[in-house]
């Protein structure tokens, strides 16, 4: 059994009705958190804000495939199982999954993040949405 068909059955993704409209609306704020992102000035201080908005706007983007695929994902890592056994982007898979584990100690451990990292997050996110994009059905 995939370790999504595991979070199915665990309760961290719930069986929907597929909604491309609901969808539409999530591919415009992943877009939105992206753009935001990009705006937010390049600053120690800014990092963090940096990489949140980034990163949210990755999820939502996760957020919007699933919904056409008429999942409802109650927790980021059974995205990261979906994007793997689902979608069958093991290597977006890791980058996702690496991502939500710097958000996660940004928001729960007040860990820092370094400025390379974010270098690295505002050229690869993007490109990380755009190669998901491919999977949304609207």
């Amino acid at each position: 059994m995939t370790r999504f068909k595991q979070s199915i059955e665990q309760g961290y993704v719930k069986v929907v009705p597929s909604d491309r409209i609901k969808a539409k609306s999530l591919v415009k704020s992943a877009d939105e958190a992206v753009y935001s992102a990009k705006k937010i000035p390049f600053e120690i201080s800014t990092l963090k804000s940096i990489i949140r908005e980034l990163y949210e706007g990755l999820r939502q983007c996760c957020e919007a495939i699933g919904c056409t695929y008429g999942y409802k994902f109650l927790s980021h890592e059974a995205i990261t199982y979906f994007i793997e056994d689902g979608l069958k982007e093991q290597k977006i898979s890791a980058k996702f999954d690496r991502y939500r584990k710097i958000r996660n100690g940004i928001n729960y451990y007040g860990d820092d993040v370094s400025e390379e990292t974010i270098k690295e997050a505002l050229a690869e996110i993007p490109e990380l949405i755009a190669q998901l994009k491919k999977h949304i059905k609207i």
